[in-house]
């Protein structure tokens, strides 16, 4: 994904931060089934960067005609649809809490004598999000986007909080660029 700040309006705060959400991203791609510890704080860090999109855009079109119809839109959908409130709670939970949002991969390595050789199995790689509680509620790692199921893209040898960042990249990034052509007046391409 491409991003070209707004030189000259605040809403070129939140494209920074969707830059460093998809720098985030980027890193977790790279990552794979490498360090965990490295793969984690890169999903973190996407959290929170991501979340600041929203943030960063209210600040910056708070009070300009057009964006209140954008706004109840997105506060309906960050409500209801089950990624991006996954993606809320998720933030939330990190920001506020001390669970774990992410599991390592276990791939169950086994070893089995065949005559005179050894053959070594084992399950293909993953890293399933956990459920989320946030003030009581529990939050499931989302299985649908904006009315769509997304399961199929979730399966063993694509790590699940890669699938769920890449699809709030989309979105977000749509987001921004119908903010910046129906409330700022300026088509710019995140």
């Amino acid at each position: 994904m491409t991003l070209e700040l707004l030189q000259n309006h605040a809403l070129r705060y939140a494209a920074k931060e969707f830059s460093l959400a998809d720098q985030a991203y980027r890193r977790m791609v790279a990552i794979g089934v490498g360090d965990f510890i490295e793969y984690e704080k890169a999903w973190t860090e996407f959290l929170h960067r991501i979340e600041r999109v929203w943030i960063k855009t209210q600040a910056a079109v708070h009070n300009m005609p057009n964006w209140q119809k954008i706004e109840a839109e997105v506060v309906r959908l960050r409500r209801k649809d089950p990624l991006l409130s996954y993606l809320q709670q998720a933030r939330n939970v990190d920001e506020h809490s001390i669970s774990d949002l992410v599991k390592d991969w276990e791939p169950k390595f086994e070893a089995e004598q065949k005559g005179d050789k050894v053959e070594f199995t084992w399950q293909k790689w993953d890293r399933p999000l956990l459920p989320v509680k946030n003030r009581g509620v529990v939050y499931n790692p989302p299985i649908s986007h904006m009315g769509k199921n997304i399961e199929h893209l979730k399966r063993k040898g694509k790590a699940e909080p890669r699938v769920i960042a890449e699809l709030a990249l989309r979105f977000y990034c749509d987001f921004l660029n119908r903010v910046s052509v129906e409330v700022v007046g300026s088509k710019r391409d995140f």
